[in-house]
């Protein structure tokens, strides 16, 4: 059988546990820098590439002696035992290595001599540097996409590589011409199906009527002088004097 290098046998294992190569290195890296002879943790008793406790050392046969590709089966043999399944993502792996056991986010292993913040605060905020050195063994130069979930998609590019736009600034996005409005008109449509109204011809305005006149008062008969009955009104004395 042809030997391959390591950067292949990378690939392969993070096939196996359906991560992108850069997640699955660059949580390696985190744990050891890629070093399967690599000891640390608490009183440096923890060794290889996932950080295997002396427990785990003993049930998976790790000895930190091992090269890089005979270790990887023993990191993906610790995985599987402790619930972690193909496809998970890279914050349930971490979670997995970290804590024992996905769905631990929230867990930390600052107490027993691991870096202060959750599995979670990890993730996000301290594996960037790692996603590099994983590029680079992996072959490439470019700055991975850091994860922003718990379930992590599959990336399009080779080795979860997102390459740098060419030809400099990215064009800024055409924002596409809005549709043009076709819905029918239904006030319109209506108003087309509804009989309509014969017009009326407006009636012309009347005249008001004219007041009628003010009857003119009757004159007014002269009185008639009657010079007998003047007379007899006369005192006495007047009469005898007449």
């Amino acid at each position: 059988m042809a030997e391959i290098s390591d950067r292949e046998a990378l690939i392969a294992s993070a096939e196996r546990m359906g991560l992108p190569p850069v997640h699955w290195g660059g949580l390696m890296s985190y744990e050891s820098g890629l070093n399967p002879n690599r000891w640390g943790g608490a009183g440096g008793r923890h060794v290889g590439l996932i950080q295997f406790g002396p427990a785990e050392q003993k049930a998976f046969g790790v000895t930190g002696n091992e090269t890089f590709q005979e270790q990887l089966p023993k990191a993906e043999a610790f995985m599987l035992s402790r619930g972690y399944q193909p496809g998970m993502g890279l914050m349930q792996a971490y979670s997995t290595v970290n804590a024992g056991s996905p769905g631990r986010l929230n867990a930390s292993d600052a107490k027993n001599g691991g870096m202060p913040g959750t599995v979670a605060d990890k993730v996000n905020n301290q594996f960037g540097p790692h996603f590099k050195r994983a590029a680079a063994f992996l072959g490439g130069d470019f700055t991975p996409t850091m994860p922003a979930g718990t379930n992590d998609a599959a990336p399009s590019a080779p080795f979860g590589f997102h390459p740098p736009p060419a030809g400099g600034d990215t064009a800024a996005p055409q924002t596409p011409a809005a549709a043009p409005d076709d819905t029918a008109d239904i006030a319109a449509i209506l108003r087309t199906l509804m009989p309509r109204q014969q017009e009326q011809p407006a009636a012309a305005p009347q005249e008001a009527p004219a007041a009628a006149p003010m009857p003119m008062p009757e004159p007014m008969a002269a009185p008639q002088f009657d010079a007998a009955k003047a007379f007899a009104l006369l005192p006495a004395t007047a009469r005898r004097r007449a």
